[in-house]
């Protein structure tokens, strides 16, 4: 790792340093290299320290503080190799920021960054960065009969009564469904979930599997599944643990979903299926189970096992799959593994609701890192501005990247 530069170093040791600063000296602390530099810089900073009282004994005086270091260099971070992410102890001795941060290594370097910004960017601009928030829980409920319903306006409890389901709201905000036995059945009655950008939503189905919709997605699926099949369509990005079923002749029901480049037909699995529109392949990401692809661009079939990712463009490729950085999102974070610049932009874009601009020259850079995705706009701001090669402006609602 390069050696953090001196002004930032000494900033860490009067403890006077920025949150993103601090977690790139941690870094680089742990590396336990430069030891008579660094404690040279201990004894600059610890000279530049305002007036203290350290006249007695158990004074914070300079010998005590590198005491203090060196028993603490003891229990340093760690860097992990599954995607950056911080774990263990943190080294900090007594005068150091209490903040928690997330780690983004670059192509270019290495820093690591929390929800505030680099302190060059204007006042103007952060306060802008920091007002506009994360995404939250809201999608739109469209019933059977045409009529609409505001999830995240609706109250909890009962929201709905259609062809013999109660629809309800539960005090985790989570739609299930309830058999009320009030109504026949009647074929053909459909639902639709949709979320907007910004938005996220998670549904138990009506035969009792479940699905989480991410930001400007949406999911169609019967008011009730049929004795041969469950069939579903989906545009955007859903998660699902699929309910197993069996009919009346206790055969298992299979249950498929389509969306407009693929078929997917499951048992009983936990997967994730990408199919947004303005990506170049669409992503089937297999937890567990098995499930089997119909790719519809040439009809051909796929099995995939756990731990496995289908790609569908013009044809089908199958690869490993990072579980953690496919379902990041479903546990509240953006994880990114050497992830071209113009992907990340584009789940940005669908999260905050804004617009983006990046020459192609600059879409290809890759970054390997995690943020939470319930930061606002100021943290992955910072963290595609790190390098100090990128440029980030933010102009009303729209990003604009440049060299």
């Amino acid at each position: 790792m390069t050696r953090p530069p001196k002004e930032i170093l000494l900033r860490y040791f009067r403890g006077a340093c920025q949150p993103h600063e601090q977690e790139l000296v941690e870094l680089y602390l742990s590396m336990d290299t430069d030891k008579d530099y660094i404690e040279a810089c201990i004894a600059e900073a610890w000279d530049q320290l305002p007036a203290r009282e350290d006249t007695s004994p158990d004074g914070p005086g300079l010998e005590k503080f590198m005491r203090e270091f060196e028993q603490r260099k003891k229990t340093v971070i760690q860097l992990p190799p599954d995607h950056g992410a911080v774990h263990g102890s943190r080294f900090r001795p007594a005068v150091w920021m209490k903040v928690a941060a997330a780690v983004l290594l670059l192509a270019g370097g290495i820093a690591l960054l929390t929800y505030k910004t680099n302190v060059h960017t204007p006042a103007a601009q952060l306060a802008q960065q920091e007002a506009i928030l994360p995404g939250s829980e809201k999608a739109v409920l469209t019933l059977a009969d045409g009529s609409t319903v505001s999830l995240s306006e609706a109250k909890r409890g009962e929201i709905a009564l259609q062809e013999g389901l109660a629809v309800e709201k539960t005090a985790d905000g989570e739609i299930v469904y309830r058999a009320t036995g009030t109504a026949a059945i009647k074929p053909g009655a459909f639902n639709k979930v949709a979320t907007p950008k910004g938005g996220q939503y998670r549904i138990t189905l009506p035969d009792g599997s479940v699905a989480m919709l991410n930001a400007a997605s949406s999911l169609s699926y019967p008011v009730h599944f049929g004795e041969k099949e469950r069939r579903v369509k989906m545009t955007g990005e859903v998660y699902f643990e699929i309910a197993k079923a069996t009919g009346s002749n206790n055969k298992r029901i299979p249950f498929f979903v389509q969306t407009e480049k693929q078929e997917i037909e499951v048992l009983g699995t936990v997967f994730n299926v990408n199919a947004y529109a303005d990506e170049a392949h669409q992503l089937t990401t297999l937890v567990e189970g098995s499930v089997r692809l119909k790719s519809e661009i040439d009809n051909s079939y796929t099995v995939l096992k756990p731990g496995e990712r289908a790609a569908v463009g013009t044809s089908v490729m199958v690869s490993p799959a990072n579980i953690k950085q496919e379902l990041a999102w479903v546990n509240g974070n953006f994880v990114f593994q050497r992830e071209a610049l113009g992907s990340i932009l584009r789940k940005i874009s669908r999260w905050y609701d804004l617009e983006v601009a990046c020459p192609p020259e600059l879409a290809n850079i890759t970054f390997t890192g995690k943020v939470s995705r319930s930061q606002p706009l100021s943290a992955v701001v910072a963290m595609i501005a790190a390098t100090g090669k990128i440029n980030v402006q933010l102009k009303e609602r729209r990003i604009i990247v440049t060299k």
